[in-house]
């Protein structure tokens, strides 16, 4: 009986083992995820340099900078052709 007992036992922690196991690679797997994902948020914060055969991406403040210009210059031209419209001073 004692060595029913003693392969029950064995049993139960290897399965117990194994459970812990298929839980901290779960885990695992969910913390690298994450990890990706906050890699992917601060490479479009930041941007990413040009790599052999990718261009170089830029960031959020250097696309809003340039949204800004582009934006001032619409203005500047705008005001260009609303002086040129009969009505305007």
């Amino acid at each position: 009986m004692g060595a029913i007992d003693s392969a029950v036992a064995w049993s139960v922690a290897i399965a117990a083992l194994l459970g812990l196991a298929a839980l901290m690679w779960r885990v695992l797997r969910a913390v690298l995820r994450i990890a990706d994902w906050l890699d992917e948020a601060r490479e479009d914060w930041v941007g990413a340099p040009a790599r052999p055969g990718v261009p170089a991406r830029p960031g959020v403040m250097t696309r809003l900078g340039d949204h800004d210009q582009r934006i001032e210059d619409h203005e500047k031209r705008i005001t260009r052709v609303e002086t040129r419209l009969p009505g305007n001073p």
